[in-house]
This record gives C-alpha cells, structure tokens and sequence, in this order.
C-alpha cells in the first residue's frame, strides 16, 4: 500500500515499513509503528530550533523521536534520524502536552528527526496542544505530499524548512529525485498564514545553489528569513566540504542582495546572527553565537531609525530562557554523539555494515542513560579529565563490557599521569582557549580548559566574569590584558590559522601568542566530545612544554587508533565526527564484536 504523507511514497506492507522505518500497513490503512513515542521532551528557547523571528525568547518544549525520510550526507543527527523507532520509555503526546504546561511553556516543537517519519503522532501533538491553548511546529525538510501539507498547515503556527538547494541534483543528493516540492510547500506554507523561516547548508562549492535559493525565496517574500548553516562534515563527509567562517560571511553578504534577513550560524564571534535594516543597512539587533544552532540577544531593537521595522510575530519574552547542560536543542544530540563515541572506542559500532550484529546496542544504551538526571550527570563528567574516566565506566557497564571500557580507561589514565608529571616539574605558560573567532572564549569550566590546567598552563578563561554556551564574547583587551603566551582554537568550530591571524589584526589583538605566531589549532575531535581528547591533551601539553613530553604525538595517535579503531591514525581522513576516527570507509574489515 503506498504512503501518501510525503513525495517519496513509499509502498508499506509485507515486511516494508518504509524509507522511514515508522509505517506499518493495517488492513486498508498506514499507522505509525505501535507504540512509537518521542524519545525526548526539554525546554529550550526558540532561538535553538532556530527561529529568529518568531515569539523571540520564548520557552518552548522541544521534542523528537527517530527516523527520516531523507539520507543526507554529513547529517550532524544521523544516529537519530536512521534509527529503529523506540517504543520503551517514549512519551506519548497527552505527556508532551502536560509536560509543556508544568513548564510554562509557550507551545511544543519537533526538532531533529523529520515528523514527516512520525507524522499521525505529530499530527496528534498539534491537536491536543492546539486544544490546551499552546502554539504547535517543527523543523522540517517539507517533502510532504500537497494533501498532507494542507491538513499540517491548518495545525502548525510556525516551521523553520530545511532547504537542501535550489536544483534536482541537490535533491538527488539526499536520495529524493525534485526539489520542486519544497518550493512549492514553502508558498502554500506562506499564503495560509504559516510563520516560516528557511536553513540552508553551505558546503564548499555550493555558492551557486545558495544564490538560487535565495532568488526563490524572495520570489515568495524577500521578508522569509534565510538561516546559513556552514557545512560541518560528519560521517563519511570529508572536510574538505567544510567551508570556513570567512567564506561564509562573504557568501551572506552576495544572499542579501536578493533576502532581507539572512543569519549565519555555527560561526562563533561571527556579527552575522544580528538583524540589520532592510532599507537602510543600519544594525538593530545584536545576537551572540548560543550553542550549535542557536543564538541569544545582546542588543534588541525592532524599528530602525530610518522608520522601516523588523517583520517579528508575536512578543518577546521579558527574561531570555537559559538551558542546563545537555537539556537544549541540539545539545541532547551532542549528548548522543559522546555516548556513540565511547561505544564506538568499546569496539560497539553502529556502521550499517555491523548492524545486523549488534542489534543497536547504541539505542538500547541511550534509553538507560537519557533520562534528565543521568544526562546531567554525563555533562559534569564530561567536564573535566579525570571524570571522563567514570564516563566511560558508566557507559562500559551499561552495554556490558566493562572489560573494555577498563582497557580504555587505563590507557587515558597512563597519559594523564605522564602529563602530570610534566605539569608538576616546569610551570606552563598563560593560554587562552577560543572558538572560531578570537573574541569567542570558551566558558571557564569546559574540557578544554581543564585540559590545558591540567598540562600546567595557566588558562585565562578561568578570569572570565560571564558564561555562554559554549562561551561568550569577550573584548580585545581582555585578550591584551592577560597576554596569553599560546592561544588554542576549539577543535569543533575552528577557523584557518591565516583568517585568525588577519581577525587579530583587525581587532587589535597584539599579545604575545599573536606576536610569536604561537595560535594553534586543535586537531579535529581531539580536544572535547570523545576519548581522543587524551591526544588533544598530549598535543597541548607538548605545546605548552616545548621538549618535555618526549612522546611521538603520530605515533601515540597510531597507538590509540589502532587499539581502538583498528587503523592507523596516519590513514585516517578526519573530520567532525566524534565517533568516527576517519571520513573514509570504517571499519576496513568487519569483525564480530564479543563482548567482555
């Protein structure tokens, strides 16, 4: 029987549960898998779905569940949207709602995974909070059917619609043959009263796509905002795709020539986020980089001098809402990737060519650890070195190979105790951990600069009178002030050595670390997120320590991949994932796992 709620149209029945894997045929009818509820419900600000002009500030519930209709490459919610559906412990909607008003929410929102693989039990979310007086949308890829668009655009207030790009091919990328259906969704969307807002990816080499995008757009209201997300490689994505902030920023400038509102995001310190006057050019809102995909007002101003005013639906919020450790938007899939990375280090892997082994092992662990307690238990663990080690014994003991997790933790804690060694005998110079951009310091308390402590270095966040997620903003003279020796640029959003430099440049930034050419970039995923950071901190401490350590860090790397991987560092094609070592095709030889 053939699936009508979205373009792709699967045929459910017999053993077919569609592309989805959420759909079953019963009798004449297609139903949602039974017992299928959403795996997780936390409040976050609308900023984090992210919708820039809609309701700003406000607290919303944020749910998701599993599976999608798409099979992008790169997608930083892979673990999500291509796995089984979760029947134990999953929240149905009159939970979600009840849970929505204990919190004082303003409305519920699916985020993550695609409803179109959920559709009937979104569809019963958007009623029954409809009926309590809440606001109801999602994010989506919008490849639903015009007969499914018509009944969802009657119950959603809002979307942010992920656009994958302007032509077929792009489409075709992601495993569906026309892009023809979103345009046209997006119009309906519009003209039946729908707030929409738009997210594209850049990659390398798209510009072209990305200027048709926002000629089409503006076809339909050049007042639709359009949100740039950079690409960031995860999976087999390499990161040659992976474009830098600076080439992003010149692409927004090219995008507002043909849109009003265009917004870049996961680019730390970038001045991108805030809203300038369409007529005139003018600023008049000032937002600060929040998190991955998210956003927080520094400065608010809705009407321009010039008398032309910023198009926002409904109130903002008196007092913007702050999310705790892994509860918000794309943090719980942060949290997700970190507990995949130790699995995967546990020699428990996910690839599509052991699945059929291990049964998702990955969900069947993620459902012991995800509720709100043990999340945030995870983040304080995660925070600093020593306590990773219980992280890992954590997750070790719930999927039962403690034997493993143990191999792991005593090869981390042999380098921890030769860097403490170091520390203890040479005192370690000042150093400053950034993200992306020189005046984007990463919090006090984080990872990365518990790493450099650790290593002996004195870090200059530590003086930092603010927090953010996962920083803040910070003025040259700050930076000038404590005079870093060596600056460290996050692993996760980095920027090229030459476009910092030049930024330092321009900012006035003059301390000692810029004047010795001592800025140094991380490896990717070696400092935060999995068990690699021991080799971020190896790498900082040999940094920090200049002919201390000696230790070969290639073939300490070689060590760890080997034992852990089951390749060799030097052949690995890194990229952002946290827990793949390589882009390229991993594992080369599968093995039957057996657990300890």
């Amino acid at each position: 029987m053939q699936c009508n709620i979205c373009e792709v149209r699967c045929e459910i029945g017999g053993c077919s549960m569609g592309r989805c894997g959420a759909y079953v045929c019963t009798g004449d009818n297609i139903a949602q898998c039974p017992g299928m509820g959403y795996l997780g419900a936390y409040p976050i600000s609308i900023e984090a779905v992210p919708l820039l002009h809609y309701y700003p500030s406000g607290k919303f519930l944020q749910v998701f569940s599993t599976g999608c209709n798409f099979q992008c490459p790169g997608c930083m919610a892979r673990v999500l949207a291509s796995s089984k559906p979760l029947n134990q412990l999953a929240l149905n909607p009159s939970q979600i709602v009840e849970k929505a008003l204990q919190q004082n929410c303003l409305g519920v929102v699916s985020t993550m995974n695609e409803p179109a693989a959920n559709y009937y039990l979104f569809r019963n979310l958007a009623v029954r909070a409809k009926e309590q007086g809440l606001l109801a949308g999602c994010s989506t890829n919008c490849y639903f059917t015009g007969e499914t668009l018509e009944e969802l655009g009657q119950l959603v207030d809002f979307m942010n619609v992920g656009i994958k790009g302007y032509s077929d091919r792009s489409y075709m990328n992601c495993g569906v043959p026309s892009s023809a259906p979103v345009f046209r969704n997006l119009s309906k969307l519009f003209d039946m009263g729908v707030h929409v807002e738009t997210s594209i990816v850049y990659s390398r080499g798209n510009e072209e796509e990305m200027i048709k995008v926002a000629e089409a757009v503006a076809e339909i209201s050049p007042t639709i905002p359009l949100q740039v997300m950079r690409f960031l490689p995860f999976g087999y994505a390499p990161m040659e795709l992976e474009p830098s902030i600076g080439e992003a920023e010149k692409l927004c400038s090219a995008l507002r020539k043909h849109v009003d509102y265009v917004y870049l995001f996961n680019s730390p310190g970038t001045e991108l986020l805030g809203t300038y006057c369409s007529e005139c050019g003018s600023p008049l809102i000032e937002r600060e980089f929040q998190e991955f995909m998210g956003s927080r007002f520094v400065k608010v101003s809705y009407k321009c001098g010039c008398g032309n005013s910023v198009p926002v639906k409904g109130t903002t919020a008196n007092e913007s809402f702050s999310e705790t450790g892994f509860m918000d938007g794309h943090r719980v899939v942060q949290a997700f990737r970190m507990v995949h990375a130790v699995l995967t280090c546990l020699d428990i892997r996910d690839d599509k060519l052991v699945d059929f082994w291990m049964d998702d092992k990955l969900m069947d662990v993620w459902r012991e650890v995800s509720d709100t307690k043990t999340l945030m238990h995870i983040h304080k663990m995660t925070q600093q070195p020593h306590s990773y080690l219980d992280f890992i014994e954590l997750i070790a003991k719930k999927a039962n190979v403690p034997k493993k997790g143990g191999k792991l933790v005593s090869f981390i804690r042999n380098r921890l105790e030769i860097v403490q060694n170091i520390a203890a005998e040479d005192n370690g110079c000042k150093a400053y951990y950034c993200m992306g951009s020189p005046l984007f310091a990463l919090n006090a308390e984080r990872m990365e600069n518990n790493l450099v402590t650790l290593s002996g270095g004195i870090s200059i966040n530590k003086q930092l009178q603010k927090k953010g997620k996962p920083g803040v903003n910070v003025s040259p003279a700050f930076i000038n002030e404590h005079n870093p020796e060596a600056i460290f640029i996050s692993s996760f959003l980095s920027r090229p050595l030459n476009e910092f430099y030049d930024l330092c440049q321009k900012y006035g930034i003059h301390a000692d670390a810029v004047k010795k050419r001592q800025v140094y970039a991380v490896p990717a995923a070696w400092d935060f997120g999995n068990p690699r950071w021991i080799l971020g901190l190896l790498y900082i401490t040999d940094k920090l320590h200049p002919g201390k350590l000696g230790i070969d860090l290639k073939e300490e790397a070689d060590d760890f991949y080997m034992q852990f991987y089951g390749m060799r560092f030097k052949e690995a094609t890194p990229n952002r994932s946290f827990h793949r070592p390589s882009s390229g095709i991993w594992p080369r030889h599968v093995m039957r796992c057996t657990h300890a």
